[in-house]
């Protein structure tokens, strides 16, 4: 694969992480941001290629590069803000439990910690 054609994968990556995220889908959320992830390894891998052999990057290609950077942290921080107000969703819908057993406080007894009674046989 050209550096080109792994940046064009990863700008196209960025687009569609964008647009799942505006939307409601997780699923379709989880799959763009693992697509994501690869086409940057595959980016990351392909320019270090790239250097290593000494060629030099062309203006343009440059340019894109960091563009490219540059959408990552606006990006980074609308999926934090999104797993925020999930965290807070869940919360909402599914309150944290106590540390008590449910039935340990009717009791008025200390919990058992050791392995449950099984009933003796009748022989």
């Amino acid at each position: 694969m050209q550096l080109t054609d792994s940046l064009a994968q990863a700008e196209n990556a960025l687009l569609a992480l964008s647009a799942a995220l505006t939307g409601t889908d997780a699923n379709a959320l989880e799959a763009r941001s693992t697509d994501l992830r690869d086409a940057f390894m595959s980016l990351a891998v392909l320019r270090q290629q790239h250097s290593r052999s000494g060629q030099l990057l062309d203006e343009a290609l440059r340019a894109r590069i960091e563009a490219v950077g540059r959408q990552i942290g606006p990006l980074r921080e609308q999926l934090a803000r999104a797993s925020a107000l999930t965290g807070t969703k869940v919360a909402t819908l599914l309150p944290a439990q106590a540390a008590t057993h449910t039935y340990e406080s009717l009791s008025g007894r200390t919990a058992r910690t050791g392995p449950a009674r099984i009933y003796r046989s009748a022989s």
